[in-house]
């Protein structure tokens, strides 16, 4: 919050500049950003279905971050103005429905995605930690009991058994 001296009263900040003035020019920006964004958020399933790499799926959430905060500012005012929603021609409401049912489409089948996604990667990272954790358990000496009373011989591994370290972290 920003902090304000009240002995000296000051006016009320305007708006930012570059948002639209009125429910027309609402409707219109909001047309045009829901349908940038769908097209960003198919893009990002498309792009976690073919397993690309992290630093391209993290380029696209840094580019959804400020259209989606644009996009809850602007229907926000949207909302607030009822009377300008009414006003509104029937064509871009017709517009405005379709750009929503496309964007909420697009945004539960990039959660599905994101989901399948994060699924498949735990199960890399468990069976790899399995492989781990087998490998850690595996003896240490060259003539073991398991190997028929001591009288098998088996070359000890190579290597420090702790040398193997995974991050779990997804």
């Amino acid at each position: 919050m920003d902090k304000v001296d009240v002995r000296f009263p000051q006016p009320a900040k305007a708006a930012p500049s570059n948002l639209p003035k009125n429910a027309f020019e609402r409707a219109t920006a909001l047309v045009d950003l829901m349908g940038r964004l769908t097209l960003l958020l198919q893009r990002e399933a498309a792009a976690v279905r073919a397993r690309r790499p992290t630093a391209e799926l993290l380029q696209m959430a840094k580019e959804k971050q400020p259209m989606s905060l644009v996009y809850e500012e602007i229907s926000r005012m949207l909302r607030v103005d009822r009377d300008g929603v009414i006003a509104l021609p029937a064509e871009l409401k017709t517009a405005l429905k379709e750009a929503t049912g496309q964007l909420y489409a697009a945004s539960a089948d990039n959660a599905e995605a994101l989901r399948v996604g994060g699924q498949a990667q735990k199960i890399v990272v468990d069976t790899v930690v399995a492989a781990v954790t087998r490998a850690q358990k595996a003896p240490a000496t060259a003539y073991a009991a398991h190997m028929g009373g001591g009288r098998g011989y088996a070359p000890p591994p190579s290597g420090p058994r702790t040398s193997s370290a995974l991050n779990k972290q997804l």
